[in-house]
C-alpha cells in the first residue's frame, strides 16, 4: 500500500491488529504504525509479530500520526477522547470503530472541529474478508476519505453511507452478523451430529455450504436472492420441507427482529456515551 500517512491506533484487540497485518501486507511499513494500549501484554504480541512501534500513552500516538484510529469498546471511547481533547489535533483524521458513538459526538468530546470517519468493520477482518461501512462527516477531505478506504480495502470489501444513521444499520446486518451466522451454523452441525454425521464433517460440509451461498450470490446480483433460493427448492423435495419449516416458524421475522434489536443498541450506545 502506498502514500498512506502515519497511522496510530489507540487499542490493540483483535480489530486493530487484524488491520495492522492488512495493512503490512499491503505495503505500509512497520515504521510507519503506532499502536497504544493499555495493557503491556497485547502491545508485546503485537510488537513481536509485526515489528510496528508500541506506547502505553496515547498522547504520543496521537502526535505521532497523521491518522488516529480509535479501535476500543464504545464504553471506553469517550474516556480516551477526553485525554486527548487537551492537544491540538487540527489536520489528523480520526476514525473510530466504536458502535453506536456518532462523529458529533467525538468532536464534542475532543472539542475539536475535525475530520472524522466512522467504520463498521466484522471479525472476518482477520482473514481479510471483512465487510465494511464507512461513514465520513462533512470536514472529511475526498483524500481523507481515499484514505479510510485504502485502510480498509486492506482487509476486506468496503462501503460508504452518505447517512450516518445507516452505520448502525450496518452494524446489524454485517458487524455482528457473524454471530448470527454461526448460531445457524451451530445449530445445523448440532443437528447433523444427533443425526450420526461427525462434527468435523458436519462442520466443513455446513460451513462451506455457507461460504459457497454467499460467494453465489455475491456473484450473481443480478438475480434476487429470492430467485437463487428457488433454484435450489425443488417441489415437494428436501429442500422445500426445511423452507416450510423455516416460514412455519417465521424464520424471516426472526432475523427482521434480531437486526432491529441490533440497530437499536448501536443507537442506545450513543446516546449513553
Amino acid at each position: 500500500m502506498t502514500k498512506l500517512d502515519k497511522i496510530s491506533f489507540i487499542g490493540c484487540g483483535n480489530m486493530a491488529s487484524a488491520i495492522i497485518h492488512g495493512l503490512l501486507a499491503n505495503g505500509l511499513t512497520a515504521e510507519n504504525i503506532l499502536a497504544s494500549n493499555r495493557g503491556h501484554e497485547k502491545l508485546k504480541s503485537i510488537k513481536d509479530s509485526t515489528g510496528i512501534q508500541i506506547t502505553t500513552d496515547n498522547i504520543k500516538a496521537a502526535n505521532f500520526s497523521d491518522i488516529l484510529i480509535f479501535a476500543v469498546k464504545p464504553q471506553i471511547l469517550p474516556q480516551v477522547c477526553q485525554q486527548l481533547a487537551a492537544i491540538d489535533l487540527s489536520g489528523k483524521l480520526i476514525i473510530s470503530v466504536a458502535a453506536g458513538i456518532t462523529t458529533d459526538k467525538i468532536k464534542q468530546l475532543l472539542n475539536q472541529d475535525l475530520a472524522i470517519v466512522r467504520a463498521m468493520p466484522n471479525t472476518p477482518a482477520t482473514i481479510s474478508e471483512a465487510a465494511t461501512g464507512l461513514y465520513a462527516n462533512s470536514k472529511t477531505s475526498t483524500a481523507q476519505k481515499t484514505q479510510a478506504t485504502k485502510i480498509f480495502d486492506a482487509i476486506g470489501l468496503t462501503r460508504w453511507v452518505e447517512k450516518e444513521s445507516l452505520i448502525d444499520v450496518i452494524t446489524a446486518i454485517a458487524g455482528s452478523s457473524p454471530a448470527y451466522i454461526f448460531l445457524f451454523i451451530q445449530s445445523m452441525v448440532d443437528q447433523a451430529v444427533a443425526q450420526g454425521l461427525d462434527p468435523i464433517t458436519a462442520r466443513k460440509l455446513a460451513t462451506q455450504a455457507v461460504l459457497g451461498a454467499s460467494k453465489l450470490a455475491q456473484n450473481q446480483l443480478d438475480q434476487s436472492l429470492n430467485s437463487l433460493q428457488k433454484a435450489v427448492t425443488s417441489p415437494g423435495g428436501t429442500t422445500a420441507a426445511a423452507i416450510d419449516s423455516f416460514e412455519q416458524n417465521d424464520f424471516s421475522n426472526i432475523i427482521k427482529k434480531a437486526v432491529t434489536a441490533a440497530i437499536a443498541r448501536g443507537k442506545e450506545l450513543g446516546e449513553q456515551a
